[in-house]
C-alpha cells in the first residue's frame, strides 16, 4: 500500500503550521500514512506526538518498528510521545464540547516537552480525537479543529488528523465543509494505491 504524490509530500515534509487532514476508508492506509508522517519526522530529529486510539497506536508502533524506527528508544529519548485519544479527549470535554482552557492546559505542555526533545525544534502531531467526535457532533469536532488551529499557529507545529469514511454509509455523505475548511490541506481517500 502506497500513498500517491503529491499527497505523500505533505506527510513526508510538512511545513510548520500545516494542518493536514487524511480521509480514509481502509485502516491500513491510515496506519501507513501516520507511520510515514512519524518516521520521517523522527528520522530528521524532529519530535512526534501521536494522539490515537489504542488499536491505532499499536498498529502505528508496529509499522514504525518494521520501518526500522526503534520505537522504545525514541520514546525513552522523548522524541516520540503517545497518548490515547479518548482519554485525552475526556480530559478537556465539558458538556459534550471541547473547553479551550482545558485543551490548552493539557496539550501545550506536551508540545513544549516534545520541542525540547527535537534537535531542530520541530514538532509533528498526529491526532484523531476529531474523528471520535465528528459522527456524533460535527459542531464539537469543528470546535476542536479550531482549537488545534490556535495551537498550530501559536506553537508552529505540523498537524495531521484523520477522519474515517466508512463504506457505503459515507459514500453519499460529503465530508462536512466546516471540517474541510479547518485544514490547510486535504488528502483524499483516492490518494492510496
Amino acid at each position: 500500500m502506497s500513498i500517491q504524490a503529491p499527497w505523500r509530500d505533505l506527510l513526508v515534509d510538512p511545513l510548520a503550521r500545516d494542518h493536514v487532514v487524511q480521509l480514509y476508508r481502509d485502516e491500513r492506509f491510515l496506519v501507513e500514512a501516520v507511520a510515514l508522517f512519524a518516521a520521517l519526522g523522527i528520522g530528521k530529529g524532529e519530535a512526534v506526538v501521536l494522539v490515537a486510539t489504542a488499536p491505532h497506536l499499536a498498529a502505528v508502533e508496529e509499522r514504525l518498528d518494521a520501518m526500522g524506527v526503534g520505537v522504545e528508544d525514541v520514546k525513552a529519548w522523548g522524541q516520540l510521545r503517545v497518548l490515547e485519544a479518548s482519554e485525552l479527549l475526556s480530559g478537556f470535554t465539558v458538556r459534550g464540547r471541547p473547553d479551550q482552557k482545558l485543551f490548552k492546559s493539557l496539550i501545550e505542555p506536551v508540545i513544549r516537552k516534545a520541542r525540547r526533545a527535537s534537535r531542530p525544534g520541530a514538532v509533528r502531531v498526529y491526532g484523531e480525537m476529531v474523528n471520535l467526535l465528528w459522527r456524533r457532533n460535527v459542531a464539537a469536532a469543528a470546535c476542536l479543529e479550531g482549537l488545534w488551529n490556535e495551537v498550530v499557529h501559536d506553537h508552529s507545529i505540523s498537524l495531521l488528523c484523520a477522519y474515517a469514511l466508512n463504506g457505503d454509509a459515507d459514500a453519499h455523505r460529503e465530508f462536512p465543509h466546516d471540517l474541510r475548511a479547518a485544514h490547510s490541506h486535504v488528502i483524499p481517500v483516492a490518494a492510496c494505491a
